[in-house]
């Protein structure tokens, strides 16, 4: 098989190795960053309280879900949100930067500072961080632009390593459909 012509490779930056470099160079930053963003004060700190600590507990969910990553990674699944005496089901997709292998997750959590039902859909950012060698745990921290905040915790089927930042969207499921 002939090399393809440098112009031809360049052509794709996600093919160089800059490009690579650039993305992993860029992770402990991204996650700092959210982190930042995600929660505000610190443990030593008891005049600031986390988000999470401060926040009430609005709603629960469930979620069934599948990830692939080779560094950049994808996630999607499907999920039940139980809010003010409902039942609500929810779509989940989304890249993350820092997931390795695939896997399949069953999780639960809380989501907080759910004012109503029209903040819970929409874009999230969060870190997550979790190993899983044929099964394992991890955990994710997201967060909206309208406040709201989700805490998950999965269990792992598969194989992954995850340090990740990630960038998600939930849709509301209509008649059982994303």
């Amino acid at each position: 098989m002939p090399l393809q012509p440098r112009a031809a490779y360049r052509a794709s930056p996600i093919n160089s190795v800059p490009f690579t470099l650039s993305l992993l160079a860029a992770l402990p930053l991204a996650l700092s960053l959210i982190a930042t963003q995600v929660t505000a004060g610190t443990p030593d700190d008891p005049s600031v309280a986390s988000d999470t600590a401060a926040a009430r507990l609005d709603a629960t969910l469930t979620l069934s879900g599948h990830l692939i990553g080779a560094g950049i990674g994808y996630k999607w699944g499907r999920g039940v949100l139980e809010y003010d005496g409902e039942e609500r089901r929810f779509c989940i997709r989304g890249l993350s930067l820092g997931d390795v292998g695939a896997a399949k997750l069953e999780a639960h959590g809380g989501v907080f500072n759910l004012g109503s039902l029209e903040d819970f859909p929409g874009k999230y950012f969060g870190i997550s961080t979790g190993v899983a060698i044929a099964r394992g745990e991890s955990a994710a921290l997201l967060k909206n632009d309208r406040g709201v905040m989700i805490e998950l915790e999965s269990k792992v089927k598969g194989l992954r390593f995850s340090m990740a930042a990630s960038g998600v969207r939930i849709i509301l499921a209509k008649n059982d459909r994303c």
